[in-house]
Formats: structure tokens, sequence, C-alpha cells
């Protein structure tokens, strides 16, 4: 249609499209006493009046007679624009509920593919109920524009991403509720099934009550490369990360299959240093190629060093190494597990254990040791398993950083005597990781009586003791209570350790 010449023939436009009806249309033309005035006169009457939005209007002048109505919701203006599609404030004039209306580009309406798993997936979304997830209200077709829509709930407030361009970061208390809340949102929704593989800021909505909710479960699937597609659209922001590039990236490198939901607890890690230090640990690209390189994903150096320049809580870094680690079986199985360990964090910040001073790793008291003799294994095994201590034992001593990498414990022995002389290399780099991560710790260096001139060598630590053959078990129990600041009884503690 073309555009309305006068107030008159706007007047009619409103009416037609639906957005306004006849009676309210003929009050405002009759207070402009002038049916012949410039349309752009009654569409500022209309908008005063509340009666249509500055979006609604700038269409309007234009003749625009599309994207007014979907499904019986009015679309008030545009709030997003992405690559999966636009997002709308909307109401509904039967009940007044204002709503978010998000509409799939036409390109995706025509792959019949993606359009059946838009409507599964919203049919499954529709089932969420959950605090921290924006819940689905409908999921249709207009049958007039033939444009596939969902309605959700609007959510006062703004997406993670708006938010740091404004604070740059978030004090750590306030990430990591938000982080156990996305945790919470992510558990519930394994139990039905369903992953999100499309973490993100701008997918993390928080309310002006301080809530946290994530938007687009399961429609990953559906956009899955659509930024590299749509970034040189007019309005379409170049903060878009295609997110779902990496998720194939990091599962195709790790071997894990698709939908893991261990993919989700790794990005959520990458969101919360980002939110806790205004630096993005994945830089954003659209190059495929980066995104399938795996020294893009493995992190632990970057997150260890970054950690201790943004003067990251030690027990905060810990966290993070085990969300983001690169191998699936290092992070936290399920997001029920994650999110007990953001709580864990949460409630030792507030304890006031974290920042310089020294806490103890999370999870059972577990101790590593380092040999290679079987009969001492079966020693130190029984002894500090009646220490209460978790016991993992290794032959190899270079283990002993791996594991810690993997999850810190509480103590290490190395028996230099049966593993050799790397071990001393593997409890100074392992002592430096616990120093980092401001842990108590303790660890035990054992030599023969022929290896003094290396037991001389060893650097002196505070949470370290090194003896040289013949060492008693009380010993070395001793030794470790007393870093650990943990009580024990004396159960046989007069063997030898040899």
């Amino acid at each position: 249609m073309s555009a309305p010449t006068d107030a008159a023939e706007f007047a009619q436009l409103v009416v037609r499209v639906g957005i306004v009806d006849d009676n309210a249309a003929k009050e405002c033309l009759y207070e402009l006493e002038d049916r012949t005035r410039p349309p752009v006169d009654m569409a500022k009457l209309l908008e005063r009046k509340g009666l249509i939005t500055p979006f609604q209007s700038s269409k309007l002048v234009k003749g625009d007679m599309d994207g007014y109505i979907l499904g019986g919701f009015r679309l008030l203006y545009k709030i997003a624009s992405g690559s999966f599609g636009r997002v709308y404030r909307g109401d509904d004039p039967r009940t007044g509920q204002i709503v978010a209306v998000k509409v799939l580009r036409r390109r995706w309406t025509e792959d019949k593919k993606r359009v059946e798993m838009f409507e599964r997936e919203g049919r499954i979304g529709q089932t969420m109920q959950h605090p921290n997830i924006v819940q689905i209200l409908a999921v249709s077709k207009d049958q007039t524009t033939g444009q596939y829509f969902i309605v959700m709930e609007f959510v006062e407030g703004g997406n993670l991403r708006d938010i740091l361009s404004i604070r740059k970061k978030l004090e750590p208390a306030e990430a990591l509720h938000v982080i156990e809340e996305c945790a919470a949102g992510l558990a519930y929704a394994q139990t039905r099934g369903l992953t999100h593989r499309d973490i993100k800021p701008t997918n993390i909505l928080i309310s002006t009550d301080k809530i946290a909710k994530l938007v687009d479960f399961g429609l990953a699937e559906i956009s899955q490369g659509a930024a590299l597609m749509t970034s040189k659209e007019p309005g379409h922001g170049d903060d878009e990360v295609d997110r779902t590039v990496d998720y194939a990236g990091l599962e195709k490198l790790t071997g894990s299959k698709k939908g893991d939901p261990r993919s989700d607890i790794y990005f959520l890690g990458i969101v919360l240093f980002e939110i806790m230090t205004g630096h993005a640990l994945l830089p954003r690209t659209r190059d495929k190629q980066v995104m399938q390189m795996r020294t893009r994903y493995e992190l632990d150096d970057t997150i260890r060093k970054l950690g201790i320049e943004y003067d990251l809580p030690g027990n905060v870094i810990s966290l993070i190494l085990r969300m983001c680690a690169f191998e699936p079986s290092a992070r936290y199985q399920t997001p029920a597990m994650m999110h007990e360990g953001v709580k864990t964090v949460e409630a030792e910040l507030k304890g006031g254990s974290a920042g310089t001073r020294s806490h103890q790793a999370s999870g059972p008291l577990t101790i590593f040791i380092a040999e290679d003799h079987q009969k001492l294994q079966d020693v130190f095994r029984q002894q500090f398993k009646k220490l209460g201590f978790r016991v993992l034992i290794s032959i190899d001593p270079s283990q002993a950083l791996t594991r810690f990498k993997q999850q810190p414990y509480h103590a290490l022995i190395i028996d230099v005597g049966t593993v050799g002389r790397e071990g001393i290399e593997s409890y100074e780099k392992v002592l430096r990781e616990a120093d980092l991560l401001h842990l108590d710790f303790a660890a035990v260096l054992i030599f023969n009586e022929d290896q003094k001139g290396f037991a001389s060598s060893v650097r002196e630590h505070r949470n370290g003791v090194v003896f040289v053959r013949p060492v008693t078990m009380k010993q070395l129990s001793a030794a470790i209570r007393d870093r650990l600041n943990v009580d024990g009884e004396n159960h046989d503690e007069e063997g030898e350790a040899e």
C-alpha cells in the first residue's frame, strides 16, 4: 500500500492493520479538527495517547501494512535483532499481558527441517517452568503472513552483554550469584533431557529483580551458523557470537557427543570469567578454522595467569578451571554438580575464605601419593584411609600435577626414592599451583639415604617438608596433619616408610 497522504488516510490505516479500533481512531481524528492535516500529526497524537508506539508509527507513515499483529499478539517495538530472528516487545490486547515475541527470519521459514525443529523445540520449551529459564508461552505460525514465532515471558531488564557494556564487570559475589542461578536452570533442564547449546552473555537475561534467566533453550540447532551469514545485515551487531560453532569445535576436538551437558558447563565457565574480569577468554571471531583449533579451547594457563592479574579469589580460579577444563572428564559431570560447586564457592566468599586468605580445596579430604613400591603403596593407602583421606596413588610423579589441575586435592607425598628425581619437579610445580589458588596444602618429599645431596637442593616452602630415610608413618602423617590443621588418630603409625 502507498503511504497515507493525510490524517484521515492514516486513521483508516491504523484500523485496517488492527492496532487501533475504529472508535478510537475517529475520536482522535475529531480531536485534530482538520482531516487533511499531515499523517504525521495523526501519528503523534496516537503516540501521545499511547495507542501506537514510535516503532509502529514509523512503519505506518510509510504505508507498511505488515508486522503489527502476529497470532493475535501486537508487536509494539523491536528490542533485539540476531541470527535467529527479531525480538519485539508485544502485548496480548485481550488480556493486556506484556510479552516478548521472537519472529523467525524468513530464510529459516523456507527450510522445512529447521521449521520442524523449531516447532518441536518450542513445544518442549513450553513444558519447562523454572524461575531461571525464560518461559515459552506459545509457538505458532501466523496464518496471514506465514511467519513462525514464539511468545515468551517478557523480562524487564537486560542481557549480560548489555550490562557488561556499561559496567565492564561484576563484583565476585554478584557474578557468582548469576552463574549459580544459570546452573540451577541448566540442572532443571537436564532432568527433562535438555541442554542449552548456546550459552553466551546475550542469552542470559537479568531482570530488574536481579534474577538470572536463560533464554533460547533448544533453539541453537535452528540458528547454527546464522551469525556468520547475517553479520553484514543492517542492524546486526558486531558483538553477535555464533557460539554454536564453538560448541561444535570443542566437541569435535574432545570427542564429545552432540548435546553433552558438559559443553554447557564449559561455556558457562567462559561467561563467569568474562563477567568477573571484563576479559573474553574466547575472542570473538567469525573464522570457522580458528573455532576448530585446539589451542582456542585449552585455557588452563590463560585462566591461571589472568586470574592472578585480575586478582580473582583462589577458589574462584579453581572453580573456573574445573568448569573450563579442556577434557570433559575433568569438568563437573552434570549441571547439578556444578551448581553445588558454585554454591560452595559463594559460601566461602561470604565466609571470607577467598582472596589472599588461604582455604581448603573443595571436596573430600584427598591425598595424592607417587609411589612405585607395591608394598609401600598398600601401607600408604591403609594408613591414610584410617586418617580419613581419599587416597590416589600413581607410579608416575607427573600425574601429581595433572590431577591437581583437574581437581585440586589437599596433600601430596612423592617418594623420590622409588619414582626418581623427576618427582622433585612435580613436587615444586604442585606447590606453586596451590599457592596460586591460595590453598591450604601439605606436600612431602621422601628421599633415600643415598639421595641426601638431592634433598638439600630442594627449595624450602612453608607447606612442604623433606624427609630422608629412615622415616616413620607417624612422622609423615603428623607433617600432613599439621600443615592442613586437621585432627587424626594415631593408628599403627610406628612403622617405617621404607
